[in-house]
């Protein structure tokens, strides 16, 4: 059975889990496993994420009054809360100055364009961090039953046992109807950016469209291709 001072001991930078600390974490991306803090009835262990660094999750690990682990659950940590209430806020920001400073038709129309570039940007960021947040959650798990394995030397003729769960299907055929509409929808945005928006004087937001065209279908392709190649080389 998993006790507390055997959590304790996988935490190798203590610091309190802040949002300063958090940004530090995922702004230099901490590579260290694990940073973590220790409260009076639970413990909170967290390490950074490869591709979206803010994204990890925080794992408030708790324990009974004998000092076992009685269960772990997943949370996001202080600076992932403050980037989503911070991107919805400057969104809205642009909306209404928009609407104060520009004519009402252009203002709907570009208000429209970016929700949708919105929606796609934050369909490639969700599929990202549930394929991350698997990995990291996975690992832990390995690390705890690795040692209970050797508190326990009866279980290591008792092979690890991987969590059951059934391989992302993004080859289906919902899915792929999708794409269909989408990515032609990704590549008129590229083309009203090229045409539209960078000739008349609005390059940053221009450049900002051709990037979302562009990035969203390679991005969605390559967490379609790896998550096939994870799914075929048996890791579950």
């Amino acid at each position: 059975m998993i006790e507390r001072n055997d959590i304790e001991k996988l935490i190798v930078e203590h610091k309190k889990s802040n949002l300063k600390n958090h940004w530090d974490d995922a702004f230099f991306y901490n590579t260290v496993k694990y940073s973590g803090e220790i409260k009076p009835n639970e413990i909170l262990l967290w390490r950074s994420a490869y591709f979206l660094r803010g994204a990890y999750p925080i794992f408030r690990i708790t324990f009974d009054q004998n000092g076992k682990l009685n269960g772990i659950k997943k949370e996001k940590n202080p600076y992932h809360k403050f980037l989503n209430k911070l991107f919805i806020g400057i969104f809205a920001l642009i909306i209404i100055f928009m609407f104060i400073t520009t004519e009402l038709r252009f203002a709907i129309l570009m208000t429209g364009g970016m929700a949708l570039v919105g929606f796609l940007l934050n369909i490639v960021l969700k599929k990202s961090r549930k394929y991350e947040i698997k990995q990291i959650t996975d690992e832990l798990k390995e690390t705890i039953e690795n040692i209970e394995r050797n508190k326990n030397p009866e279980l290591i003729t008792k092979p690890i046992t991987k969590p059951k769960t059934e391989p992302t299907k993004e080859w289906t055929f919902g899915k792929i109807v999708t794409r269909l509409i989408i990515y032609p929808f990704c590549g008129l945005i590229v083309y009203f950016s090229i045409v539209g928006l960078i000739p008349d004087g609005k390059r940053l937001l221009g450049i900002f469209g051709i990037i979302i065209g562009i990035g969203y279908p390679i991005v969605d392709l390559i967490l379609a291709f790896r998550t096939r190649t994870t799914a075929n080389n048996g890791y579950k």
